[in-house]
């Protein structure tokens, strides 16, 4: 009987899940705009016919930047990054794949860039198209800024909490030298370090 083929099982997970359902938008939308291939299942959520869509690429090209070089010096990027969207809702896709959030970015650009959304510039980028177009999509994009500018405010409440409750002793601290923070560091209180400057002081003169 021959023996089973052993082959290595990764594990599902939804970040992997989340990896493929992405990459499978990328290879759509390149296969779009590269191929000229019609993706009827992913046309509607780019918004844009694929001459069309081309042309808002390529109306972004700077002098060093062709389609012939797509993949060496340029990508497309999303101003608002893939990973704040969820997949799973389907406005969400729409939003995603807009072709107003579909961007030339240089390779190294995009590197350095990473997966966070610079919130300012693209609350400018959008708020502009909006205001000069009037094209809803826009400003459901600012709307979706907002949402992440509200879940990534870092909650503040045991922050408070510490400094009204130190609220003295930081008056007390405030402006103390390296040498001061040396002895608090070397477990004295407050009053012996104070003492013990002063009394560097009145020596120092």
């Amino acid at each position: 009987m021959p023996r089973k083929r052993w082959t290595a099982q990764t594990e599902v997970t939804p970040s992997l899940l989340k990896f493929r359902e992405k990459r499978k938008w990328q290879i759509a939308l390149r296969r779009y705009l590269l191929e000229r291939n019609p993706c009827v299942s992913y046309a509607p959520y780019f918004g844009l016919d694929i001459e069309s869509f081309r042309k808002w690429i390529e109306m972004q090209f700077t002098e060093d930047i062709s389609w012939e070089s797509f993949g060496q010096n340029w990508q497309f990027d999303h101003i608002i990054p893939v990973t704040y969207f969820d997949f799973a809702d389907d406005d969400e896709l729409t939003l995603c794949w807009n072709f107003t959030n579909i961007r030339v970015e240089t390779i190294q650009n995009n590197k350095d860039r990473g997966n966070r959304v610079d919130v300012l510039m693209a609350k400018d980028y959008f708020g502009n198209l909006y205001k000069e177009t009037g094209y809803e999509v826009c400003q459901e994009l600012l709307r979706k800024i907002e949402r992440i500018e509200i879940a990534e405010i870092i909650p503040t409440t045991n922050q408070k909490a510490f400094i009204l409750q130190h609220k003295d002793y930081l008056k007390h601290i405030e402006g103390f030298t390296s040498y001061e923070f040396e002895l608090l560091n070397s477990g004295r209180d407050i009053e012996e370090v104070k003492k013990e400057a002063e009394l560097i002081k009145k020596l120092g003169r």
